[in-house]
């Protein structure tokens, strides 16, 4: 399969979404600017009663990864893959769109066994979405673009956007506050990014994530379990749903023995890929174990 990836396009769309998040998201100075900031606080950090709890953490402002080969091609066929989670579930505030692709990439370096579930699961989704298995070996997470002096990591060709940008958790755990209202509030900024990035497959990590973005959702058309067509966000777009890779029992995919990954996310990443690039993947129905595209010249960020 060849391989391309257009970094200039990338780098267009990193620098509007840059802007649309240093207006209304993270400010320059590393400060929290949303507008809905006050309410999002308010709804996690009071009970309805109106009294504190003590036991909820807030962290404002963490931005999106965006890989630098994030425009990729495979024979000519764009494959601009959107993951989409809940939050990041970490206190660490005012986390710039830089920081967040350093933090992937510190992932990527990483052997497979060596990643939380969460990541795990990410790069298992990737390789199928590109046409491979899901497996440990290194080799298995390179691309080899045509023209470049080394491989790029499945890490650095996609990009993972949170509908919150910013965490709200219990007891000082990476255990994520469940809430509406920042959900809803987030909902607008993860519109913009979608609209931005102009995914052709968005993969949803999340029950409760999926539910929300309905909201967006119009002109859907299932293809297969966990798959559907549909304009997201203003966006034509695949829409591959599953739970979420750390999630507890039958329904956790982070690792590779996984039920879930063998039975729902292989079965419908493969045909994603296939209605992609118009060919089925190459692991075909083997065991786990082993729109248009924006130029330089007529790309124009929206709003």
């Amino acid at each position: 399969m060849n391989v391309a990836t257009d970094t200039l396009t990338t780098a267009m769309r990193v620098d509007a979404l840059r802007r649309y998040m240093a207006e209304k998201v993270l400010g320059p100075s590393g400060e929290c600017v949303c507008r809905k900031l006050g309410s999002c606080r308010r709804a996690v950090m009071f009970d309805r009663s109106g009294a504190l709890r003590p036991d909820v953490d807030y962290a404002a402002g963490q931005l999106s990864h965006v890989g630098h080969h994030y425009d990729l091609k495979l024979d000519g066929v764009p494959c601009r893959i959107l993951v989409i989670a809940m939050d990041t579930a970490r206190l660490r505030e005012s986390v710039t769109l830089e920081q967040r692709y350093a933090e992937v990439m510190e992932s990527a370096r990483l052997p497979f066994s060596s990643r939380n579930p969460h990541m795990k699961g990410v790069a298992s989704a990737l390789r199928l979405a590109v046409g491979r298995e899901p497996d440990s070996d290194r080799e298995g997470e390179q691309l080899r673009p045509a023209g470049l002096p080394s491989p790029v990591h499945l890490f650095d060709a996609y990009a993972m956007a949170n509908l919150r940008l910013c965490s709200a958790t219990v007891g000082g755990e990476m255990k994520s506050l469940s809430n509406p209202t920042m959900s809803r509030n987030c909902l607008l900024h993860l519109a913009v990014t979608i609209k931005i990035l102009e995914p052709t497959l968005c993969i949803v990590q999340g029950v409760e994530v999926y539910k929300t973005l309905t909201g967006l959702m119009s002109s859907r058309r299932q293809l297969a379990p966990h798959l559907e067509q549909a304009r997201l966000a203003g966006v034509d777009t695949l829409v591959a749903a599953f739970t979420h890779p750390s999630a507890r029992g039958v329904h956790q995919w982070g690792g590779l023995t996984s039920s879930y990954l063998r039975e729902a996310v292989a079965p419908a990443l493969r045909a994603a890929h296939q209605v992609m690039v118009g060919r089925p993947a190459s692991g075909g129905n083997a065991a786990v174990h082993r729109q248009r595209r924006p130029t330089a010249t007529n790309y124009q960020p929206p709003g």
